[in-house]
């Protein structure tokens, strides 16, 4: 099944992991025939409520506004220099970058309403509470997909996709979002817990739908009195050696807490493979 992905959204942190970032996106972008915005995801240096309620006001304010600019320019040097050398890498692939003027959060979220993918660094990398704010922003409001990059060493080929399955109408929305994704692997696995509260428990309603799709995927399912945590889910993707972990639900789930946002801790644990979350 060829994927259904024209457009990816890259946001970039102006860290050592936008090299990382720009060339995975550039494979998957030659591999669906798709073309690529990318953005620096920046923190705003002027804004002047917010810098009065934290102390900066008269020469200390332009200070720290000069200063943050540099910063600013130095973030934008490094992403635009690991832009430029995945851009040389991929020439047949149509590629823009992108330093947005006016730099909220919110509107990396809103750029992606144009594309069908975003790929981002995941947040546990890149230790900015702005960078983890556009992440936040991007799977609760963008409506898409958001791919999120673990170390460069581990991540692989994306040729096993495992997505987690919960009999409800957020994972069936999710499904329906992954569907592109899903078509880019070899094997797809559907992991679900048995429910006997439904009228089709497990993964049945899921499996059906992908074969729809032209998407033959296997299935396990667990016994009822199982709880899919991440250690568990964790344990059964490194003992299948899945390369894609996709999970749903909506921001304020549990799964994509515990692997994405961190909301309920103070940090959440850098992944040991790429994760596709859909808010």
């Amino acid at each position: 099944m060829q994927s259904s992905i024209q457009q990816m959204t890259v946001g970039l942190s102006g860290s050592k992991y936008d090299s990382m970032v720009m060339h995975l996106a550039m494979r998957l972008a030659q591999k669906a025939s798709a073309s690529i915005d990318a953005y620096l995801i920046r923190p705003v240096p002027d804004d002047p409520q917010l810098l009065m309620a934290s102390g900066f006001l008269g020469e200390t304010f332009q200070h720290f506004v000069a200063q943050a600019e540099k910063t600013i320019a130095e973030f934008d040097r490094t992403a635009r220099a690991s832009f430029d050398m995945a851009d040389h890498d991929f020439p047949t692939v149509t590629a823009r970058y992108h330093n947005p003027l006016k730099d909220l959060a919110r509107e990396f979220a809103t750029a992606v309403w144009a594309t069908d993918l975003a790929i981002m660094a995941h947040p546990a990398l890149v230790n900015l509470h702005y960078y983890k704010t556009a992440v936040l922003d991007a799977i609760a409001d963008s409506a898409r997909p958001v791919l999120l990059l673990p170390e460069d060493k581990r991540i692989g080929d994306f040729k096993h996709a495992l997505m987690v399955w919960r009999a409800d109408t957020q994972h069936a929305r999710a499904l329906s979002s992954a569907l592109p994704m899903l078509s880019l692997a070899e094997t797809v696995t559907v992991l679900s817990v048995t429910d006997e509260d439904y009228l089709s428990p497990g993964s049945d309603v899921a499996l059906q739908y992908l074969q729809s799709h032209g998407i033959d995927a296997q299935d396990v399912t667990l016994p009822g009195d199982e709880r899919l945590t991440p250690k568990l889910i964790n344990a059964i993707c490194d003992e299948r050696d899945v390369s894609l972990l996709v999970i749903g639900g909506g921001l304020q789930s549990d799964l994509i807490d515990s692997f994405v946002t961190g909301i309920g801790r103070r940090a959440a644990k850098k992944p040991s493979r790429p994760i596709l979350a859909i808010g």
